[in-house]
């Protein structure tokens, strides 16, 4: 796989999750910094899919969030049935 399919890759991995998510403003506020440092200091490909890796890590971090809580629930309401 070249840097270019990686950059590609991640791009679409990206809209996916612009498409799919809205975050708080803290959140947020990081995504655009780390979109602002693409734009206007990434100046070739490995540093352009760096940046876009740590925005990715941003979606997933909030992703993981999501799923451990939905598990958690789950899971206490088979502890409580079971008791």
């Amino acid at each position: 796989m070249s840097y270019n399919d990686v950059y590609e890759l991640h791009l679409q991995v990206l809209k996916i999750y612009e498409k799919q998510t809205k975050y708080p403003l803290p959140e947020q506020n990081k995504i655009n910094y780390f979109k602002r440092q693409m734009n206007f200091f990434a100046e070739d490909i490995v540093q352009r899919i760096f940046v876009l890796n740590q925005i990715l890590k941003i979606y997933e971090s909030h992703r993981l969030t999501l799923v451990k809580s939905c598990s958690d629930q789950y899971f206490s309401k088979i502890n409580t049935q079971n008791d």
